[in-house]
């Protein structure tokens, strides 16, 4: 996101030389031992900020190679929206509603997509409820927006999914629509003062690694709540213990320890793992 500065300037003087530009985010300090809770409701109680704008939540996608157990996407559901939901305005997720207008060609590549990143035929139903809880709850969902030029980059006619086209176009929508939702409720006198955002943990990242960096929406959401965004991932330990990339994150011997309780560990500023219970 671009911001814009207006500047006075005499015309006896010449401009002032433009700051440098700001420093990305320090990185993570070690971190401490984690705090221990009884269910994910009182962890986030206790992790989330007052005066947080936008949480972006984070998963480890459930797939059908991997352990078949109660996903994240569903606790978050059960467990975490009733704790959440009467400070959420809005709810945004990794996940689009098929446009029919784009004929055929959304079909398929919706269908490729699913067998190429291996989700559970349940994932379809788990979204579909959690957009009907927070109907109920009185917050509004978002789905992302998927042209039919989109279709065509991420899924071309004749080849595989793309998968760097698939992470640009969820990283540009979820930032997209997290920053818009923050302009239109900031515009309302009265409004709830959280919105959230679910999705796949590599979008969410507030320290991310260079080689990904683009695929995160943190920082663009970050500068629009003004340093207000949080960062939440939800790590089901059944499947970060068969994920690669999470047995080399600095939480993982955590993964060992889930039992019956919920682990909180801090990765940085406004940057937090939950370690789920073992189903």
């Amino acid at each position: 996101m671009a911001l814009a500065v207006a500047c006075g300037k005499s015309p006896e003087r010449a401009p002032a030389p433009a700051p440098p530009p700001a420093p990305p985010p320090a990185p993570p300090a070690p971190a401490k031992d984690p705090g221990t809770f009884p269910d994910l409701a009182s962890a986030l109680a206790a992790t989330i900020p007052a005066d947080a704008r936008v949480i972006g939540f984070g998963e480890l996608h459930a797939r059908t190679d991997r352990a078949q157990v109660k996903s994240a996407l569903a606790r978050f559901t059960t467990d975490a929206l009733p704790a959440i939901a009467d400070r959420l305005s809005d709810l945004i997720v990794e996940t689009w509603i098929t446009d029919q207008k784009c004929g055929s060609a959304a079909v398929e590549a919706t269908a490729k997509i699913a067998i190429t990143t291996r989700r559970p035929q349940e994932t379809k139903s788990e979204i579909a409820q959690l957009a009907e809880a927070a109907r109920a709850k009185g917050i509004q969902p978002h789905a992302m927006r998927v042209s039919c030029a989109d279709y065509e980059k991420i899924s071309p006619k004749g080849k595989d999914v793309d998968p760097l086209e698939m992470l640009t176009l969820t990283t540009r929508e979820l930032g997209r629509i997290a920053t818009e939702a923050v302009e239109h409720r900031d515009a309302e006198p009265q409004h709830r003062p959280w919105i959230a955002v679910y999705g796949g943990a590599l979008h969410n990242d507030r320290f991310p690694e260079k080689s990904v960096a683009e695929w995160s929406y943190a920082a663009k959401v970050d500068a629009a709540t003004k340093d207000h965004f949080v960062e939440i991932d939800l790590i089901v330990p059944e499947l970060a213990e068969a994920d690669t990339v999470s047995q080399k994150q600095p939480w993982f011997p955590l993964v060992a320890k889930a039992a019956n309780n919920v682990q909180v560990w801090k990765r940085g500023e406004r940057s937090y793992v939950i370690i789920l219970q073992k189903t």
